[in-house]
């Protein structure tokens, strides 16, 4: 698209690095735009600032911009309040948008709530602001940059933080123990905290060396009992009778017809994608 065709909102939030929707709520406030059952129309103060319509085959009409709005007051006013999304948030600690979503529900910033997700006092007193995503209809949360500077944050951050030879080949169980989970567990080896964390900050009740309801002492590494779902961790450096345990739980579980996920090393590098998939598949209900 050349500059005679004008610019999509879409593309100038991009071009002023900002938030797609922070940009269309702005515009909305400023009455340039408002809200139509089919998305969005020019006001008759967004033709005066240059906004028109332009027809696409693949997305139907919109609205585009001359790209000399780029100087604009308006705009310019918003970079300098320009807010971060919680993808963005996470990048640097390699951690997705959801993941922390729920960090930020651990520090009482934000609550999950049935269309996405909620501010809480303290959250509205740092700035977030709710913004809806148009095509599910969920509410989401962007924070001012420098919540990122946020102590509180930066320290559980840190402390989701496991080292790299806990995500890797290496001999995971000769590493020096890893800390207290967030709930205070000790955990045995890293592999089984970040687990446990991960379940912990999805808000699903867990129980660790849970016994199974059999004959023979069996005892599984995890165990969801609001939805009777187990999970064991299969160390890449297990010996033979830690592995033939495992089996034997294994057997036991599919003898009491409860569903079982596995977790190998290869997995922990994406753990969130991994469990989030597999616990949806047994229609285990976390946030």
């Amino acid at each position: 698209m050349n500059n005679s065709d004008g610019i999509s909102t879409s593309a100038l939030a991009r071009r002023l690095e900002l938030p797609v929707q922070q940009l269309f709520s702005a515009l909305k406030d400023h009455n340039w735009i408002k809200k139509v059952d089919d998305g969005w129309a020019l006001t008759g103060k967004g033709e005066f600032e240059g906004g028109r319509y332009q027809n696409s085959k693949r997305y139907g009409r919109y609205i585009v911009w001359p790209t000399s709005l780029l100087d604009h007051p308006l705009l310019k006013n918003l970079e300098k309040g320009r807010l971060v999304s919680a993808a963005a948030v996470g990048k640097p600690y390699g951690l997705s948008a959801q993941q922390i979503n729920r960090v930020l529900v651990e520090l009482g910033w934000l609550r999950p709530a049935k269309s996405g997700w909620m501010l809480t006092k303290i959250g509205k007193q740092l700035g977030g602001q709710l913004f809806e995503n148009q095509q599910v209809g969920a509410e989401y949360a962007l924070w001012p940059e420098e919540i990122v500077d946020q102590r509180p944050l930066k320290r559980l951050l840190d402390q989701l933080r496991a080292p790299e030879s806990a995500v890797s080949e290496q001999d995971l169980f000769s590493q020096s123990a890893p800390p207290p989970t967030l709930d205070g567990r000790q955990m045995d080896s890293w592999p089984h905290w970040q687990i446990a964390q991960w379940l912990y900050l999805a808000g699903l009740r867990f129980a660790c060396d849970a016994p199974l309801p059999v004959d023979e002492t069996l005892t599984a590494d995890f165990y969801l009992p609001d939805f009777g779902v187990y999970l064991e961790y299969w160390g890449s450096d297990s010996e033979a009778e830690i592995l033939a345990q495992r089996m034997r739980r294994v057997e036991a579980c599919k003898k009491l017809g409860a569903p079982v996920v596995d977790v190998h090393p290869d997995d922990l590098p994406h753990l969130d994608d991994y469990l989030s998939r597999r616990l949806r598949e047994l229609a285990v209900e976390f946030y």
